[in-house]
């Protein structure tokens, strides 16, 4: 049984499905866009997990929405009322939305997108600051930042990291809409299915994630994200420490033991029969 963390706010809806966290974004009628009380309600919600407890933590999240929209973006309105603003409040508000973003990126918790509906601008840096992405077929997606005058900017790193950077230039320059049929070719979106199938595949991509230990899920995600930052020549002392970490662990001896008694690992038994 992990802690419940509460939102902040009734626009982001926290339930659980024992052992995962499910979070939504619960503004439909304004097309799930992200205005300041949603971006530090996440922004919290998902630094929380990371300063809790790891015996508290769920073992996975799934990031979802209300409605026909995944998410809109940042809030239209509360980007007007900064327009005339001074530059420290926009460097403020900036720096806070760079933060949730980041929490959702580097919660030691594996996050899984299902996108059921278009996302634009931040939409798509949300999207892309999840582990897992799972996307109904029909769905499109566009960074439409330069369309407002503005860039995408706190979400580069996210998109950039997903895309590489010639198909992020490419996407933030046009702003064109593209189908999830390309976002799934340029790695936006790990899984495309038909509508009537999107909670079966998202299913499947949980199973597999609670077969995996949960500390070691969150291992694996700081090992990406250290490997990722460290030149080849310099990465065998950090990747080399975090296996001989990890195979220390009684997470790891109780799996071992299991292999060996050819069971299931203690945290796997019911993996299979998880359902959304």
């Amino acid at each position: 049984m992990f802690r419940m963390p509460e939102s902040g706010t009734p626009k982001i809806a926290v339930a659980a499905r024992e052992p995962v966290l499910l979070v939504t974004l619960a503004r439909p009628d304004a097309h799930n866009a992200l205005d300041h009380e949603m971006v530090l309600a996440l922004r919290d919600l998902f630094q929380g997990l990371a300063d809790a407890d790891p015996a508290e933590r769920p073992h996975a999240v799934v990031l979802r929405a209300e409605g026909r929209t995944f998410c809109a973006g940042g809030d239209l309105n509360d980007m007007r009322r900064l327009g005339a603003a001074d530059f420290a409040e926009n460097l403020e508000r900036a720096r806070e939305l760079g933060e949730m973003f980041r929490a959702v990126r580097l919660c030691p918790v594996p996050v899984v997108a299902r996108v059921q509906g278009p996302a634009f601008g931040g939409g798509v840096g949300l999207i892309c600051s999840c582990d897992l992405t799972v996307g109904a077929d029909h769905v499109q997606l566009a960074l439409t930042e330069a369309r407002l005058g503005l860039v995408a900017g706190v979400i580069s790193p996210m998109v950039i990291d997903r895309v590489g950077l010639a198909r992020a230039r490419m996407l933030s320059l046009l702003g064109d809409r593209i189908d999830a049929t390309e976002a799934h070719r340029i790695g936006l979106l790990d899984v495309i299915t038909p509508a009537a199938g999107l909670d079966a595949a998202v299913e499947r991509t949980v199973r597999s994630l609670l077969k995996g230990g949960p500390r070691a899920l969150g291992r694996v995600k700081e090992l990406m994200e250290g490997a990722a930052a460290l030149p080849l020549a310099e990465s065998l002392e950090f990747t080399a420490r975090m296996i001989a970490e990890a195979r220390t662990t009684e997470e790891a001896q109780a799996a071992l033991q299991a292999f060996f008694a050819r069971e299931p690992a203690p945290w796997a038994v019911h993996a299979d029969e998880w359902e959304l």
